[in-house]
């Protein structure tokens, strides 16, 4: 029984209790962190000139506005 109770397998079980909520957390954010990739994807694509024109300004006003509506998206399905 003392093989079974042991500190190396109490950090173990630690170790995967902590993996297994990481991975529900993350899940749950992966939308809000696709969105961000996007933002800076148009971020890089527009600063290319080294200039901002205002089409670029707004592609990425619609880019941080699709951030914002994925984090209210979010709050209200936790409710």
């Amino acid at each position: 029984m003392s093989d079974w109770l042991s500190l190396s397998n109490l950090f173990y079980l630690i170790g995967l209790i902590l993996a297994a909520g990481l991975t529900m957390v993350a899940s749950k954010y992966k939308t809000i962190v696709k969105e961000i990739k996007e933002v800076a994807k148009v971020l890089e694509e527009a600063y290319e000139d080294g200039q901002l024109s205002k089409e670029e300004k707004e592609a990425v006003m619609k880019e941080c506005l699709d951030v914002v509506k994925s984090l209210i998206n979010l709050r209200w399905k936790i409710f």
